[in-house]
């Protein structure tokens, strides 16, 4: 029956068992640890008790003898020859009247019948085996003579051998340890208990461990799979929606065939990201996604691309449909592109050359993406610190943070989009190869307000042109620190703060108002933080508008 529910459910049970016994567990220790501290505190009380009586025996006799009733217990002594006889607290021990004689016989007489032939032999061999000078315990249950209540009496008896000044004695102690006999064994019993609770957890941690390596195993293999069904539909499909963009160019916008197999081809890319999302629980992000790049370890003398300067390229893509459809849309864009088909290849090429950006597929044969970027994070000098964009067809969070971990400046989801990519360009075009990731900083208020204040159809519209502002302004103030040009800068600064902040870019705005300040004082500050927020800004316009935008439409 156990087979039928599924590993994850049976997981989750077995996990409230195991909660379950750990209560059980904590409770059973805690009522043992109050027990316990119940019997040492009654025990440091009588062996106080004890002490006192020993102290003040021969100056308090009276006193001693009503401690020994309030402790439950007698003394006894024996002289050879005489018979036995016992304090008068014996007769509160057998139920007897306090002006009874306390005989050893009455003692005897009041043996349960349990233990009567058992004590009997006991105290045959106490005097005929056992060896003197020794203390021997005895522990046997009696019947009260008042109340018939069956009690635990415990002897502690030592027998000395006869000298030469003193006959040969015996003496003792006997006590009624009832209850102190009742509570050890529920001390007892709660240790087997706890220990049984121990040995049940144990098992179950066991269980729960054996199937939650199941349950890992069957996850790794079900996103192994749908790793690879993404591969192997989003590639097919990158060729097809970059096919068209380009064919978008050559074909006439009122063809009424090529709108058709563009409507066509949006219904397939979002019936394949469904399909994708439902079968591996994906979250689809932005196209690109920017995060820590562990490439900055040094400076490097990387300076960014002039606006009319083509940007050399490296495409790592083994499928040569996608090789052919991403030269062209970046050939498009004015882009010198070199073309590999093997992450090895790539890692090779990078070092012997010197590329402004790369783009790097994920799965490759020989090397893949992201062990060929971290081939080139640990080549020395600038080489190392290349901009790289991934390409995925996995849009798993999990996978992309996995990869910008390996040393990705970003990441592309396929079907790449026009659009994405040219963002992608324009940061490696604004910052170069000193890009070091930072937190884009927006005030959300205001970018929710910049968008959902339009009518739904122009938000893309908007969300575009405010990527495209803040490229062209960014790249006129940069050009005009790199020109010592004041006038420009000024007026290229004022125009990049009023689009930045139409979007909430209030990280962009602090970083150029702080270097404006450090310009006028110093007269020549580093325009690095300025580049760098310009680029984290740049990356996470997509991120924000499907997070704070998308959801509201």
């Amino acid at each position: 029956m156990d087979d039928d529910i599924p590993a994850q459910e049976r997981a989750e049970i077995l996990q409230i068992r195991l909660n379950r016994a750990e209560r059980a567990l904590q409770e059973a220790e805690t009522a043992l640890e109050a027990r316990m501290r119940d019997l040492y505190q009654a025990n440091q009380e009588l062996s106080q008790r004890e002490s006192d009586l020993a102290e003040r025996l021969e100056i308090e006799s009276r006193h001693l003898l009503r401690a020994q009733a309030t402790a439950k217990m007698a003394t006894i002594f024996g002289q050879k020859g005489k018979p036995f006889t016992a304090s008068r607290a014996a007769n509160d021990l057998l139920g007897l009247p306090q002006d009874d004689e306390p005989m050893l016989e009455k003692l005897v007489a009041a043996l349960h019948p349990l233990d009567a032939s058992r004590i009997m032999r006991s105290g045959l061999d106490f005097f005929r085996k056992m060896p003197p000078g020794i203390d021997h315990v005895f522990e046997h249950r009696i019947r009260r003579y008042d109340t018939r209540e069956v009690r635990w009496l415990r002897w502690s008896i030592r027998r000395e051998r006869a000298t030469e000044t003193t006959p040969a004695i015996t003496l003792g102690t006997v006590q009624d340890f009832t209850e102190r006999r009742a509570d050890a064994r529920q001390v007892q019993a709660l240790q087997y208990r706890a220990e049984r609770r121990v040995r049940e957890l144990d098992k179950l941690s066991q269980e729960l461990a054996a199937e939650q390596r199941k349950t890992e195993q069957a996850l790794e293999t079900r996103t192994r799979f749908i790793t690879e069904m993404a591969h192997a539909i989003r590639t097919p499909l990158n060729s097809l929606t970059g096919g068209i963009e380009l064919l978008s160019d050559k074909v006439h916008r009122d063809d009424a065939d090529f709108a058709v197999v563009q409507e066509a081809n949006e219904q397939l890319t979002l019936i394949a990201n469904r399909l994708l999302e439902e079968a591996g629980g994906e979250q689809r992000p932005a196209d690109i996604a920017a995060g820590p790049s562990p490439v900055a370890r040094e400076t490097g003398d990387g300076r960014a691309v002039e606006p009319g300067q083509k940007l050399r390229v490296l495409l790592a893509e083994d499928t040569e449909s996608n090789r052919y459809v991403i030269e062209a849309m970046l050939g498009g864009m004015g882009c010198d592109v070199t073309s590999v088909g093997d992450g090895a290849e790539a890692v090779e090429r990078v070092r012997r050359e010197g590329f402004d950006l790369v783009l790097m597929d994920v799965m490759m044969p020989l090397m893949t993406g992201e062990e060929a970027t971290q081939a080139i994070r640990a080549l020395p000098g600038p080489a190392s610190r290349t901009p790289i964009v991934g390409i995925t067809a996995h849009s798993l969070q999990a996978e992309r943070e996995r990869l910008l971990s390996a040393g990705m400046t970003a990441c592309l989801a396929k079907p790449i989009r026009r659009d994405a990519l040219e963002t992608a360009l324009q940061t490696a075009r604004i910052v170069g190869q000193n890009y070091q990731a930072v937190q884009a900083r927006f005030d959300h208020e205001l970018f929710q307000r910049a968008f959902l204040d339009l009518p739904a159809a122009y938000r893309e519209r908007m969300r575009d042109a405010a990527r495209k502002d803040i490229g062209q302004y960014s790249t006129a103030v940069l050009k005009a620190i790199e020109a010592k040009d004041d006038e420009q800068l000024s007026r290229a600064a004022h125009t990049l703060k009023g689009v930045s902040l139409n979007v909430g870019a209030v990280g962009i705005v602090e970083e150029l108002t702080r270097f404006r300040e450090a310009y006028g004082s110093r007269g020549d500050p580093s325009p690095d933080p300025l580049r760098q927020e310009i680029a984290a800004s740049l990356l996470a316009i997509d991120d924000l508008y499907r997070a704070l935008i998308e959801g509201n439409q």
